[in-house]
């Protein structure tokens, strides 16, 4: 399969409500050979302030983000999924990426009504290379080196792990000279601990993370935060009733006696207690998981093989056991409320009908005249909010002039944080200027006036 590694820049850290400025992918060929290449840019979008600090970090103005001969963040997006889309289907490959630029690539695919997981469904995969590497500088410190922080702290910074690995980056926090970066680390691991990168490979398809902790009893789960221990040995005894890519993985390691003899409210205490006793396993987050046989027998520590199989065989043979570890362990999923605003609803309703699919399909190839009329035909009210405000941002004219004054007044009071928007969850202009006189680096006036501008 191929692989696409990709990386972007955005407004600023919030992925619900920033947006992506800068997008950048590679596509190679299974040996990791480049055969096609893409960077492209948008202007920010009209409700959009950005983050003074997230400019300064990614080298942009706040002139030049907003700059009309930058085409709209719209059109981008549309550029980025018909390049994608036609070098599928690939393994997508990002730095932090699970955590981060893969949540502002779907929610940008979400606000311009594109087929919101695209990198991880029709065939494709996705991993994370920030993982690959914290797994490569553990279990191979003599392929792959830790970078180093100014204070000798190890650290997997991009910019650091390359330069500790004799990889030149041309440009920090540049979307195109990253990806370049990722490509060289990912070659690295590739060429000399080719069992780490089949590894990573084979578990980019939440597929085989199914088939695999459903098949074994026991396995081993890289965790580098669970350092100095980094092997942990689990078996799977039940899956989260709200969120099926969560598998509830009880730790081996934990006194399976005594927790057999608490009740359903001390056993949900347990759960909250360090160590604990049953870790959350995101099956669609690429984790690096290994057979027993596969193990060192020093990464076992106070365990061994048989132990370890003959635990995991104990309690998959008690199906009340497992039942109530999994009522325990479901006590600590997290709740949340709904929201009033369209950009926070991305998981917060059913997926789109197949009618309101093809219809987001189809208002992609019309003209915008026409695409006024197909959005009143969406079935589901947060398509046809996302798809008015695409053709006023596209081309306001279309609207009549007392709901194009509705849209700019709603985005004035948004930018301001004004009446119903008071305290919102994203970036206003006076806490944009705040964060500008926070900022102790010297800065030009010609990055500071287009934000003093915005009053």
């Amino acid at each position: 399969m191929a692989f696409i590694l990709y990386d972007l820049e955005t407004s600023g850290l919030n992925r619900r409500f920033d947006q992506i400025l800068q997008f950048a992918a590679v596509r190679t060929d299974v040996d990791l050979n480049e055969t096609h290449r893409l960077e492209t840019k948008s202007r920010l979008m009209p409700h959009v302030v950005p983050s003074p600090q997230a400019l300064l970090v990614t080298g942009h103005t706040l002139a030049e983000a907003s700059s009309p001969s930058r085409q709209s963040h719209y059109s981008m997006m549309c550029e980025v999924v018909d390049a994608l889309a036609s070098w599928c289907p690939a393994t997508f490959l990002g730095y932090n990426s699970i955590r981060f630029d893969e949540e502002f690539l779907r929610q940008a695919f979400y606000h311009c009504l594109h087929p919101i997981f695209l990198t991880n469904t029709n065939g494709n995969a996705r991993a994370d290379v920030l993982n690959l590497m914290r797994a490569a500088t553990t279990l191979y410190p003599s392929v792959v080196h830790a970078g180093l922080e100014s204070d000798g702290r190890p650290t997997h910074r991009l910019g650091a792990v390359a330069a500790a690995n004799g990889i030149v980056s041309h440009k920090v926090h540049d979307a195109a000279a990253d990806v370049d970066t990722m490509l060289g680390l990912c070659r690295l691991v590739r060429a000399g601990a080719p069992d780490l990168w089949s590894t990573f490979l084979r578990f980019s398809s939440k597929a085989a993370v199914i088939d695999f902790v459903r098949d074994e009893d026991a396995f081993a789960y890289f965790d580098y935060f669970g350092r100095p221990q980094v092997m942990h040995f689990l078996t799977r005894v039940g899956i989260s009733p709200r969120d099926a890519n969560a598998h509830y993985c009880l730790d081996l390691a934990s006194d399976i006696d005594a927790l057999r003899k608490l009740d359903d409210g001390e056993l949900a205490a347990r759960m909250t207690e360090e160590p604990r006793p049953v870790r959350r396993l995101k099956v669609n987050a690429s984790p690096l998981l290994y057979p027993l046989w596969d193990i060192d027998a020093d990464r076992f520590l106070d365990l061994t093989e048989d132990e370890c199989a003959r635990r995991a065989s104990s309690v998959r043979g008690d199906p009340e056991f497992m039942a109530a570890l999994t009522r325990a362990a479901a006590t600590l999923e997290p709740t949340y409320a709904s929201s009033n605003h369209v950009e926070e609803q991305i998981y917060g309703g059913a997926f789109f009908s197949d009618a309101d699919a093809e219809l987001c399909r189809r208002f992609h190839g019309l003209p915008w005249e026409a695409r006024s009329d197909l959005v009143h035909r969406f079935q589901d009210v947060r398509l046809k909010r996302l798809g008015r405000r695409l053709i006023y941002f596209e081309s306001p004219h279309l609207l009549e002039e007392a709901e194009r004054r509705a849209i700019a007044h709603d985005i004035a009071a948004r930018r301001h944080g004004d009446g119903t928007y008071a305290s919102p969850p994203w970036m206003t202009i006076a806490a944009a200027l705040s964060e500008l006189e926070s900022i102790k680096a010297g800065l030009t006036d010609a990055f500071k006036k287009p934000f003093y501008d915005l009053r």
